[in-house]
């Protein structure tokens, strides 16, 4: 705490000074204690959560590569055939269905 004391104010009293840091010092937490059994438990389930989500992450983008590489596939032989993709039945050009 920043007290700044103009020249009027030389005698001041410390003690309240004394007395807000020791209550500052009272009100602090316990430490925690990380060797106990449910703070390792939560720690890995973070862990596991954060794992988890980045191998599924981690298919997803594959799931997509692969599907638009197929795409790309199929355009080109399309395409040497003579036959425009968006020109089949069945099929659009965002690659949807007619469905």
């Amino acid at each position: 705490m920043t007290m700044f004391y103009t020249r009027d104010s030389q005698l001041h009293d410390l003690a309240a000074d004394d007395a807000y840091r020791s209550y500052l010092i009272s009100r602090n937490q316990q430490p925690i204690v990380y060797h106990s059994g449910d703070v390792h438990w939560k720690r890995l389930c973070v862990a596991a959560r954060l794992t988890r989500n980045h191998i599924k992450g981690f298919f997803a983008a594959i799931r997509v590569a692969l599907v638009a590489d197929k795409m790309r596939r199929v355009q080109r032989e399309l395409a040497l055939r003579g036959v425009r993709y968006d020109q089949v039945p069945g099929t659009r050009v965002d690659g949807r269905g007619d469905r």
